[in-house]
């Protein structure tokens, strides 16, 4: 099944959002997720459209990657029944 342009953009506007959580909480696996829904959005769409999926996708990249993370404030460490998680010495 080919998307429209419309539908295109928008999921390319998703993918932006998701990047950018990433890039604050998860950067190690950003470049992982980046690459799975640009080939997945490639594989939807028309071959006329891939050029300019790619240029798009790189760009967005880009720009994340070029804004700070921003310092996330102390906050309490709330954690569901801790000491079953942590094996007793």
């Amino acid at each position: 099944m080919l998307f429209a342009a419309e539908v295109l953009d928008a999921e390319i506007c998703k993918l932006r959002g998701l990047l950018q959580m990433l890039h604050e909480d998860q950067p190690d696996v950003m470049d992982d997720v980046f690459e799975f829904h640009v080939t997945s959005l490639i594989t939807h769409a028309a071959p006329e459209q891939h050029q300019r999926i790619r240029a798009a996708a790189h760009d967005m990249m880009a720009e994340i990657l070029r804004q700070p993370v921003r310092p996330r404030p102390h906050t309490a460490d709330i954690r569901l029944m801790p000491d079953v998680l942590v094996p007793a010495m």
